[in-house]
């Protein structure tokens, strides 16, 4: 099993997810440093980072390191121009029960509704579009939004699903449309790379990935290169284990 598989990543608090995104930002230097020197560095305490490799069934930091660099050694791979071991680290952390349960629990709920949207801007908005197009092309009925300014205040049936997809998890816009939908008695479902995002607590359900955040520089603007692909994966699985349950 792997050392941060999704069942452990969702154990988390944001503490443990910050000392997470340090390990993952700093990955070929962390087998070769000291606790003192990790807390230092990442600005955190000692007894953070003692906690934090217990609930990775460590029992400290020495056996963390060894670990880790067994574990990131024996998944190294080749790769030309791209590099794809934040991918390959997700598809591995997700082939667990615990994880596929989750997925089938909310695509049951899926099944049983009579209107199904999906919301999103900007990279997660035309994930929105691609999701709803995919139900539509296994014979499910779905809506996909991408555009902020839609007017979501609508009064929403009991018996619709909104599926809100967002990497950060924190897009103002988002947020308030969610507790508009909320309040409407509408199920709320979202997709985010962190269960600790705003998104995500306010939810009714929530899927989380936890990928490697990734962004880059273009005419002096920062963008946000994160990969999609494990909202494309959620978003598939979902669609087929729907459709699974209403042919029952």
């Amino acid at each position: 099993m792997m050392m941060f598989s999704n069942q452990v990543l969702n154990q988390f608090s944001e503490l443990d997810y910050e000392v997470y995104n340090f390990i993952l930002k700093n990955s070929e230097k962390i087998p070769y440093m000291t606790i003192r020197e990790f807390a230092n560095e990442a600005h955190v305490s000692t007894t953070t980072i003692t906690r934090f490799c217990r609930k990775v069934n460590c029992n400290g930091f020495s056996e963390f390191k060894i670990r880790y660099k067994m574990e990131k050694e024996s998944t190294k791979t080749i790769r030309q121009g791209f590099d794809s071991s934040s991918i390959l680290d997700f598809f591995q952390r997700i082939e667990t029960e615990s994880f596929h349960e989750q997925l089938k629990s909310i695509a049951n709920i899926i099944a049983e509704k009579k209107q199904i949207i999906f919301l999103g801007i900007g990279n997660s908005g035309i994930i929105a579009e691609y999701a709803s197009r995919y139900f539509c092309n296994i014979g499910i009925f779905a809506t996909g939004i991408n555009n902020p300014m839609f007017p979501i205040n609508l009064e929403f049936p009991k018996e619709s699903i909104i599926i809100i997809l967002s990497v950060e998890g924190e897009t103002d816009i988002l947020i308030e449309n969610s507790e508009i939908i909320k309040q409407c008695n509408s199920t709320v479902v979202s997709i985010t790379n962190s269960k600790n995002s705003t998104l995500a607590k306010i939810s009714d359900y929530n899927i989380s990935y936890y990928i490697q955040r990734e962004r880059t520089v273009y005419k002096k603007m920062k963008v946000d290169i994160t990969s999609q692909l494990p909202a494309v994966y959620i978003v598939e699985a979902l669609a087929k284990l729907a459709v699974q349950k209403k042919q029952g």
